[in-house]
């Protein structure tokens, strides 16, 4: 049995020891990192505003037992602290690992419906999706009309520090994108306060 606190911070050591050599040192030393704390949606609104982050369809998971099945994904844990493309059938796109968590600008840019991508399996966007649920002063807008070409979903924290502007940086890649319709998620995975965790709050690690 684990704490959900000893599940994520477990998480994010692993995959800190796990990004790509060429970014490793500036992941460690240059963003701030901290220890993860319980947060509040308040919170994470006034850390967003304060960094002039962007504060539209924002999502959080939406309750505890949602947040520990998808931190114990196999493939949405090795997808923390980057961003996941998922095609219109709710496919996830396969990422280059041997580049930074960051990395992928470029191909944001040129996404087509057209195209043909690789894929990674384990993961769908429905699983994901109906465990996580909208936050913030106003609902998301979904100005896209109907289902879209792609789904972009990038993982984010407030104790993750000074790394968020490079996850946040990556909407100049969907903006710049005439090509395809990219719904654009921002999931925020910070522990909850309204979760009401505590140390006898135990979870199974199995």
């Amino acid at each position: 049995m684990k704490t959900l606190i000893t599940l994520l911070k477990g998480l994010i050591v692993a995959i800190l020891l796990s990004v790509a050599p060429g970014c490793r040192v500036y992941t460690h030393l240059m963003y701030g990192m901290t220890m993860p704390k319980e947060q509040t949606p308040e919170d994470l609104i006034g850390f967003l505003e304060k960094n002039k982050f962007p504060v539209t369809n924002l999502y959080m998971f939406a309750d505890s037992a949602s947040y520990v099945q998808m931190m114990k994904h196999p493939v949405f844990s090795k997808n923390l602290l980057t961003h996941m493309i998922f095609t219109r059938n709710g496919t996830l796109l396969k990422r280059d690992t041997t580049n930074c968590q960051w990395w992928g600008d470029e191909v944001i840019r040129v996404l087509h419906p057209d195209s043909s991508y690789q894929t990674t399996p384990g993961l769908c966007l429905d699983e994901l999706l109906f465990r996580i649920k909208p936050f913030g002063k106003s609902p998301p807008s979904d100005t896209l009309g109907k289902k879209p070409d792609f789904t972009m979903i990038v993982t984010w924290a407030r104790f993750i520090g000074k790394y968020n502007y490079r996850l946040f940086d990556l909407e100049k890649a969907v903006k710049a994108n005439k090509n395809a319709r990219i719904r654009l998620i921002w999931l925020n995975f910070d522990m909850q306060k309204e979760w009401h965790i505590a140390k006898h709050h135990k979870v199974s690690a199995h």
